[in-house]
């Protein structure tokens, strides 16, 4: 999955940072990401690599460790295209791409969770009790209202995904408006619930389908859209039960065998993973 780069690991705690030549620069322009095409890997640009770029206009995001050694991953807003070195093979790319296209698994979530954190300073940039423009916080990740004291965090939205077996069969959907390919019954936790009650919520509301024993499964960080995904396990109450399906986000749900399942064009998602093993009878 995404998330898996051992032996490298995310330091995200935040630091007062300074960018020195070979950090690495996360470039938004227009709401598209700079990368850079090599031979065997996509990754994003070092400092040294951009011309005229002030340090001080880069903000300090996290840190990916291997060992003793570290390097900085720094975002820059930019209000016009940045001039990198001529010989650098670049593209500007919507935020999708990290996850179908980059090639360097520690430089798509590393793009993935600078683009989690570039919407937050995007949409948090005046204070939303008094209107003051906010200051990003010394010595935590956290935007400071110097007027009336609000302070901001990070906002992450939990959502659940549900892995439901019967007779070895898995519980299968296709979104509505979806790429046509396998997912799971997922939704986001509601005020009020536990994300057991809302994985039998979501199950309930999506295929009409009752479940009981609901168990946690993994987790995944999926900065795309703001998430932390929780996948649970769980089981019918009644096999006999029929599916309906709400029409108005499922194109499809049904119980699917192993063997009727495609290959699954990538596992960096958590749905895919699980799929995945089911399909190769690892579940």
């Amino acid at each position: 999955m995404i998330h898996e780069i051992a032996p490298k690991k995310m330091w995200n705690s935040y630091e007062a940072r300074v960018a020195e030549k070979n950090s690495i620069v996360i470039c938004v322009y227009e709401d598209t990401y700079c990368i850079i095409h090599e031979a065997n890997e996509d990754r994003f640009p070092h400092y040294h690599e951009i011309e005229d770029l002030p340090a001080q206009s880069l903000q300090y995001l996290f840190a990916i460790k291997e060992e003793h050694e570290r390097t900085d991953y720094f975002l820059c807003v930019c209000e016009k295209e940045p001039h990198l070195k001529e010989t650098l093979n670049y593209t500007w790319e919507v935020s999708r791409y990290m996850n179908h296209g980059m090639r360097a698994k520690e430089q798509a979530l590393a793009g993935m969770t600078a683009h989690h954190l570039y919407v937050w300073y995007r949409d948090n940039q005046y204070c939303g009790r008094c209107g003051q423009a906010m200051k990003h916080d010394e010595k935590e990740r956290m935007m400071r209202c110097p007027n009336c004291g609000n302070m901001v965090f990070p906002k992450i939205a939990p959502a659940v995904l549900a892995i439901v077996q019967k007779q070895g069969k898995m519980l299968l959907t296709k979104y509505a408006n979806g790429d046509g390919n396998y997912a799971l019954v997922a939704g986001f936790v509601e005020i009020g619930e536990t994300a057991e009650e809302c994985v039998v919520r979501e199950v309930l509301e999506e295929t009409g389908l009752h479940v009981k024993n609901v168990r946690y499964y993994d987790s995944q960080p999926w900065g795309f859209a703001g998430n932390l995904m929780l996948a649970y396990t769980a089981e019918p109450i009644d096999e006999t039960e029929e599916i309906c399906r709400d029409a108005s986000e499922l194109a499809a749900a049904e119980w699917v065998a192993p063997e009727e399942i495609p290959p699954m064009p990538e596992q960096n998602s958590l749905t895919r993973e699980i799929i995945r093993r089911f399909r190769e009878g690892q579940f």
